[in-house]
């Protein structure tokens, strides 16, 4: 009888590797977009809050106004 010898190779193989990486990178892109936009709207949000300093004579012009559109006197 001849004796053979049986190997046992084992692979491992991650299939999960590349697709979390994908996913990392649009979750980086992602995040990149939304604070983006928010720090657009912040801009967006300070102009409006000077143009109407401006528009309507400083600041205690302003609050007294917005305190009468609030209460409606």
């Amino acid at each position: 009888m001849k004796n053979t010898e049986l190997t046992k190779t084992r692979k491992q193989v991650r299939t999960g590797e590349s697709a979390q990486e994908s996913l990392d990178s649009i979750s980086r892109g992602s995040i990149a977009v939304m604070g983006g936009i928010s720090a657009l709207i912040g801009l967006w949000a300070a102009a409006c809050f000077v143009s109407a300093l401006f528009g309507s004579g400083g600041l205690l012009a302003l609050t007294r106004s917005w305190f009468q559109a609030v209460t409606g006197m």
